[in-house]
């Protein structure tokens, strides 16, 4: 493969150029996207931040995962990571203020847990009938809404619901636990009618389901950044920290090729992924050239002289 001869862009000029042309339109708009960056290992951290300062500013939630702490080669780990990133109780709320607000029920304090009761007495309704209507709002919104994957509509019900009755935290509990792929009891799981554990085969299916959830409780959408350091040094034996084969390298590439391949139904999901040099001249085992189908789909075939394009899927940055 072709190595990178073009001038490194500077950091600011991509930032400014990403937050013009993405974060400010094409993400709220509905569109989704993945970026890889090469940079000096470094300047991760520095990069990280900014893009971080950039999604507070442009409502968009963040999640920084690393390759060190989280297994990239499996695509249910990366939604664990992103459950776990997400702030649950504030979405919720923010769902909730909305959805009574559609239905001409201003929350009588905003930001703040109310239980049906208190919100019936705020509203001089019964609470029977308040709790039917909820019901049926619920139903409308979430259950029937087929952009959701089943057990994350039936995850959302139950979070909702959970959140009206704040005096009893208990029952979000299995749900959360479910989402950030901690081990739920099968019975449990049962109870709150979800069918069973994320896995591989339908990580994908919540993938979709969360970034339309983000864009409904609150946020214009999701950036995340993806540290791939730990695919191409691999750390010592004994850190603690995850180790990954040749053959775990390449199946990182193909998670990364179904995101690009899938971003047309990831609404408002901005990936950047940080790599340094040795993604390109590293060990060639472990080189994007090993993995064709993500080559291909990330490599700037074509370049105006020795400039770089800012929009390129594949952007080096310098200082």
């Amino acid at each position: 493969m072709e190595q990178l001869t073009a001038l490194p862009l500077p950091l600011d000029e991509w930032l400014r150029i990403v937050e013009a042309e993405y974060l400010s339109g094409f993400l709220p708009a509905g569109g989704g996207a993945l970026k890889l960056l090469i940079a000096e290992a470094t300047r991760f951290d520095q990069v990280t931040a900014r893009l971080s300062d950039l999604a507070a500013r442009h409502r968009l939630r963040f999640a920084a995962i690393d390759a060190a702490f989280t297994r990239l080669h499996m695509l249910q780990d990366i939604v664990f990571a992103l459950a776990r990133a997400l702030p649950w109780p504030q979405m919720v709320q923010h769902y909730l203020e909305d959805l009574f607000a559609r239905h001409a029920y201003r929350w009588p304090q905003p930001g703040t847990p109310m239980s049906l009761s208190a919100l019936a007495e705020a509203f001089g309704v019964a609470r029977d009938v308040l709790a039917h209507r909820v019901d049926v709002w619920l139903t409308d919104d979430i259950w029937k809404d087929r952009a959701l994957a089943r057990d994350v509509r039936a995850a959302l019900l139950r979070l909702s619901l959970a959140a009206l009755d704040p005096g009893d935290p208990a029952q979000a509990e299995p749900v959360l636990a479910w989402l950030r792929g901690d081990k739920v009891v099968a019975n449990r799981l049962g109870h709150i009618e979800i069918s069973g554990r994320i896995t591989r085969t339908n990580a994908r299916a919540v993938l979709v389901s969360l970034c339309h959830w983000v864009r409904r409780s609150g946020a214009t959408g999701l950036l995340v950044t993806l540290d791939l350091r730990a695919l191409h040094h691999p750390a010592a034996a004994g850190t603690g920290l995850l180790r990954y084969s040749p053959a775990a390298v390449m199946d990182t590439y193909e998670v990364l090729r179904e995101i690009i391949d899938d971003a047309e139904h990831l609404p408002g999901l901005f990936v950047v992924v940080l790599a340094d040099g040795a993604i390109i001249a590293g060990d060639p085992r472990r080189a994007l050239a090993q993995y064709a189908a993500l080559q291909m789909r990330l490599w700037p075939d074509v370049r105006p002289g020795d400039r770089q394009n800012p929009v390129a899927p594949l952007v080096w940055i310098g200082a």
